[in-house]
């Protein structure tokens, strides 16, 4: 592991979260809009430091846990491919094999593993700077 890269919370109303957050000290440090109605805010302190990535996602997926707080644990890893052959030597397989997060091959391959507890935690391919998208016209004036 090279770092704690985030820990993912679902949230319902973005204006009301970043709010909260903001209160408490975090800062708006990158934006991923993966899709229309699909957007990762990550906050922080330091963008070189773990981040809480709030999750804003209006998809028509049914089979999409809306649960709030609902979410996942992000970790940097050096190798990948290494780590998760490690993880499959104690019988832990990945959810589906490494991919860039919605075919954006600008951001580097993740896979989704469960801890014993059945937690899913997520590998990212170091280095995995925070996106700096522009933020969706919808978010944008929070």
């Amino acid at each position: 592991m090279t770092r704690l890269h985030h820990t993912n919370i679902r949230i319902a109303d973005p204006a009301r979260s970043l709010q909260f957050y903001r209160t408490l000290g975090f800062k708006h440090l990158g934006t991923a809009a993966l899709a229309p109605g699909y957007t990762l805010l990550f906050l922080g302190t330091d963008p070189e430091q773990a981040t809480l990535e709030l999750v804003v996602n209006e998809n028509v997926d049914e089979t999409y846990d809306r649960s709030p707080g609902a979410g996942h644990i992000g970790i940097e890893v050096d190798d990948l491919d290494g780590a998760l052959a490690a993880l499959g030597e104690l019988g832990v397989e990945p959810e589906a094999p490494p991919a860039h997060p919605l075919g954006r091959t600008d951001l580097n391959p993740v896979a989704f593993v469960r801890d014993p507890d059945g937690v899913r935690v997520e590998l990212l391919q170091a280095p995995w700077p925070l996106p700096q998208d522009t933020v969706p016209d919808e978010l944008a004036e929070l």
